[in-house]
């Protein structure tokens, strides 16, 4: 079973695009392994 890998985006101020920063590298990492799973928790 192989471990995984947690990747987080933090800033003490709001609006300053995590969501957008991690819906993109979600994307792009879906596009090279071919599967991911999105937690974005406030």
């Amino acid at each position: 079973m192989r471990k995984a890998v947690v990747i987080s985006f933090a800033n003490q101020k709001g609006g300053v695009g995590k969501t957008t920063t991690v819906s993109e590298v979600g994307e792009n990492l879906a596009r090279v392994y071919n599967k991911k799973s999105i937690d974005d928790r406030h």
